[in-house]
């Protein structure tokens, strides 16, 4: 076989490549441009194009009349516009190198742009599958919108049902609409979509390759209740001797050792926490379907992706750490998402506004920004609980039209669409605001908390004695890590995942092929976790469809 050392050529002179050498590439630019170069391609290696320099070469570079040219630099969403212009009349595309892992991807995506032989050109595995790993409410929506796309979408979740926090909650804010009476269709949705594969109570073990190609090892964990028999119908529960806290309702109510965890669960089957169980049958006994299997066992499972969307979650701040409100200690004294569960109808007192104790709550307070916007221990805002106080307040009035109630207030910050508007609402009904956060709670000889702090407004202290406290607790990072084996997405100081960039790729991660939604990456609210749901699913799509 006649051997050369000439370079192969491309079909047409006139078309060259200007590669952006930005710092954030996960190869040198360098060594793509000699890769290029191998392959017979024209092709400039240009300073990022985010600096003065960069764009100024560029500029030159783009004066040539008749020429068409291929930028390897950020995606076109970002900088297009910009490209265009200085292009002038030359014919302009811009291909996404920044999301590629390696350098054979990047040559991989370049060729398919560009007009050099692909056969001399490592090929990009594009698995059109996708893992979203979280099932709360923008986990539900990235699924949805992905499935309905047409792609397939492996749900998974640790619990053992999906919904999330949302799913615990009685109302939302700004329009006071019943959580899961909005939740619940989607929930159904989602489980009955032909394209979803729904994993619930289950963990992620590993997760190793790259954009287009991940494998990731799932294990499913026993229920001791077998799902394809059971039909939810409760009568294992009506028959269980053990009683325990429910966690679900943050400990605030009963439950049996067998259970289904919420009644709009989905999947909405039965199951046994082996480590209350006393094996005493009596659940198999009165199961008509034959669907209890204390013998049940771990299965696992392998799954073949070619993309990842964390939708993952935060947690409440334990104020346990803050003595000095006394959680824990006084036993009026409860969480934002404890009093949720007080007051919706399927809590611990079927909707009625009353203490832990017992008694009607005739005074109620709210203290703002428990364990936010402090240094020792949440520096950062976390956002949403200002309007969830309000809204809070307002579902107080809603029991109790008479309730006398106080929110004491570092800043009110009510920024949503909406969100002001609540707050003139629940003003003008007859709620106090008291700029100061309380210094200390006590507890009075009759078991009620006794709030002391000063006005800041006034410039005097006071001593406040209510029956109920609620403490608005902050949102900080799940603590919970992934097992990446190969690369791992980045946290910041906090535990929250980083966007690859904060203002033009806030949905991607520092990992090409896994997108961030939620909390995960930082406070947010329900209306903007579902937007980012949807949006990162359109940016799944463009990688593994477009």
């Amino acid at each position: 076989m006649k051997t050369t050392n000439k370079k192969p050529q491309i079909a047409n002179i006139d078309h060259r490549v200007l590669v952006c050498n930005c710092p954030d590439l996960a190869f040198e630019g360098r060594s793509l441009t000699e890769r290029l170069e191998q392959l017979g391609v024209m092709v400039r290696l240009l300073p990022s194009l985010c600096t003065p320099e960069g764009l100024r070469q560029l500029r030159r570079e783009l004066s040539g009349e008749g020429v068409r040219f291929t930028i390897a630099a950020c995606g076109p969403q970002v900088n297009v516009g910009l490209f265009e212009l200085l292009a002038g009349g030359n014919s302009l595309q811009v291909v996404d190198i920044l999301g590629a892992p390696n350098l054979d991807s990047a040559l991989a995506l370049l060729a398919a742009h560009g007009e050099w032989p692909a056969a001399h050109v490592p090929r990009l595995a594009r698995r059109r599958e996708v893992l979203v790993v979280g099932g709360g409410v923008g986990g539900c929506q990235a699924s949805l919108d992905l499935a309905n796309a047409g792609l397939k979408v492996y749900l998974v979740d640790t619990s053992l049902s999906i919904g999330g926090t949302m799913a615990q909650l009685d109302k939302t804010f700004p329009t006071l609409d019943c959580s899961i009476c909005i939740l619940g269709p989607k929930l159904v949705e989602v489980a009955t979509h032909n394209k979803i594969e729904l994993l619930a109570y289950a963990e992620v073990d590993r997760i190793v390759g790259q954009a287009g190609d991940f494998m990731v090892d799932l294990t499913m964990k026993p229920r001791y209740v077998d799902m394809s028999k059971c039909v939810g119908c409760g009568r294992c529960a009506e028959v269980c001797p053990v009683i325990v806290p429910s966690r679900w309702n943050l400990n605030l109510k009963p439950r049996r050792s067998i259970r289904i965890i919420f009644a709009q669960a989905v999947p909405l089957v039965s199951t046994i926490e082996k480590g209350y169980c006393l094996e005493c049958e009596l659940c198999r006994k009165v199961c008509e379907h034959e669907a209890i299997n204390l013998a049940d066992t771990p299965t696992y499972r392998r799954l073949a992706v070619g993309a990842i969307i964390l939708a993952t979650g935060a947690r409440p701040f334990d104020p346990t750490i803050k003595g000095e409100y006394g959680y824990g200690r006084i036993l009026g004294v409860l969480t934002n998402l404890e009093f949720e569960r007080l007051v919706c109808a399927t809590g611990p007192t079927q909707g009625s506004l009353l203490t832990p104790a017992g008694r009607p709550v005739e005074r109620l307070a709210f203290i703002q920004c428990v364990g936010s916007r402090d240094r020792r221990f949440l520096p950062y805002c976390s956002g949403y609980c200002c309007t969830a106080s309000i809204k809070q307040a307002m579902l107080a009035l809603e029991h109790n039209p008479e309730a006398d109630i106080t929110i004491f207030f570092n800043d009110i910050r009510t920024s949503g669409k909406g969100f002001e508007e609540l707050y003139q609402r629940a003003r003008a009904a007859g709620v106090k605001f008291v700029k100061g956060l309380p210094g200390r709670l006590e507890e009075d000889q009759e078991g009620r908390p006794v709030i002391f702090y000063e006005d800041q407004r006034l410039k005097k202290p006071g001593r406040l004695t209510v029956d109920l406290v609620v403490l608005a607790v902050g949102l900080e990072a799940s603590g919970h890590s992934l097992p990446f084996q190969s690369a791992i997405p980045a946290q910041d100081a906090h535990g929250f995942y980083i966007s690859s960039h904060p203002q033009l790729q806030p949905l991607a991660s520092t990992v090409p092929g896994i997108f961030l939604v939620g909390t995960c990456q930082a406070p947010k609210d329900i209306s903007e976790t579902v937007s980012q749901g949807s949006a990162a699913a359109a940016q799944v799509l463009r990688m593994l469809v477009s």
